[in-house]
């Protein structure tokens, strides 16, 4: 299927741009059909992402506020290595900050493939659906995020039992298991 024709040359160059982009898009092979969604997951999809984002903007925020605290560093023992032997400052950082940052970072890894549009990838909710321990405050938040996800717990679980330190996976990384945490 060929693409629609483009107009004739803008007169504005970065309109013409866009439109090339567009017809681009347009004009790709489908190799993964795309099925489309009700307007109901859609709405549904954009409340999800919207509150994850929101969270997300909460919990950068606070890792800015915990580095500015001096509670950030290195997340492991082995990026606290690699940090002495560049010659740069080599703390660990504390249980706040990598609780907050592996929720940072499970959360992205939970929206790329949404952004993506990649539904094979984009696993079943994100991997943490409760705030950091010292982040009370995040409870109501993460209470609509598990309203918006009924059907899914999170990874929190097993993730604990499996007693992951933070840099580690052990579950890959694909369908929903956060990905490891480096500074």
């Amino acid at each position: 299927m060929a693409a629609p024709p483009l107009p004739k040359s803008p007169a504005n160059p970065q309109q013409q741009q866009q439109q090339q982009q567009q017809a681009a898009a347009q004009s790709a092979s489908p190799s993964s059909p795309q099925t489309p969604q009700s307007p109901g997951s859609q709405s549904r999809e954009q409340q999800r992402v919207a509150l994850v984002l929101e969270i997300n903007t909460d919990m950068l925020q606070e890792v800015n506020r915990l580095q500015t605290e001096g509670k950030g560093g290195a997340t492991t023992p082995q990026i606290q290595a690699q940090m002495k032997a560049a010659g740069q400052p080599a703390e660990l950082a504390s249980e706040e900050y990598i609780q907050v940052l592996r929720r940072v970072q499970a959360n992205l890894g939970y929206l790329m493939p949404v952004a993506q549009n990649d539904a094979q990838k984009t696993p079943r909710g994100p991997a943490y659906m409760s705030p950091p321990p010292h982040m009370p405050q995040l409870r109501p938040k993460f209470d609509q995020l598990r309203e918006l996800f009924p059907d899914w717990q999170g990874l929190e679980p097993r993730m604990s039992q499996a007693s992951m330190s933070p840099g580690t996976t052990s579950m890959g990384g694909a369908n929903g298991a956060p990905p490891a945490v480096q500074t």
